[in-house]
């Protein structure tokens, strides 16, 4: 009996599917207007070309005029256009002589920012230095080997600022040399785990 039941239904879908398909595929392609795109502005390339400028000898004296209050486009246009042009120089105007020119200063040596050689050099090394035996113990407490690869770089870096501190002490840079030392005994405490 359910044999029967699923020939039937079998028989009813059957062309119902196929009718669905049939239809889908018999459907004829909508007539659309081609696209009529406009074609494309023509460019403009403005070239611009650079000549040597010639000398010019001195100069007349530009008349000095008051500003008009509102210049009309007519007249800003004639203005950039007669600023474009060569100006006439009459050879038999006399110009007058230009001031002298002031001679400049003598030069002065730039000023050195360094620390004065004083008592107080002694006791900056000395606070550095302690800082960087400090960190050296820190440092000679942790065995290498079983480090992870971010804990060896570390490691090195804690190496490198003591390095970069004791260079900064041989040239009297006590600011940075402290700053790197401070660095170096932080970074190796926190691998000794202190």
């Amino acid at each position: 009996m359910l044999r029967s039941y699923l020939a039937v239904a079998l028989v009813i879908l059957v062309p119902v599917v196929g009718a669905g398909c049939a239809s889908a595929s018999a459907k004829t392609p909508i007539d659309r207007p081609a696209l009529n795109v406009p074609p494309a502005p023509p460019r403009v390339i403005e070239t611009t070309v650079e000549l040597d400028p010639e000398p010019v000898g001195d100069l007349p004296a530009a008349p000095t005029a008051p500003p008009p209050s509102k210049p009309s486009r007519a007249r800003e246009s004639r203005t950039a256009n007669a600023n474009d042009a060569k100006p006439d120089v009459k050879p038999d105007a006399k110009a007058p002589e230009p001031a002298p020119a002031p001679e400049p200063a003598p030069m002065t040596p730039p000023v050195q920012l360094q620390t004065p050689q004083t008592a107080d050099t002694s006791g900056a090394t000395r606070n550095v230095q302690a800082t960087i035996d400090r960190a050296k113990s820190s440092l000679n407490s942790v065995n290498y080997g079983p480090l992870s690869d971010d804990r060896k770089k570390a490691y090195n870096d804690v190496k490198r600022f003591i390095t970069q501190a004791e260079e900064a002490v041989k040239q009297a840079n006590f600011v940075f040399a402290q700053a790197m030392a401070n660095k170096a005994e932080t970074l190796a405490k926190e691998l000794s785990g202190k």
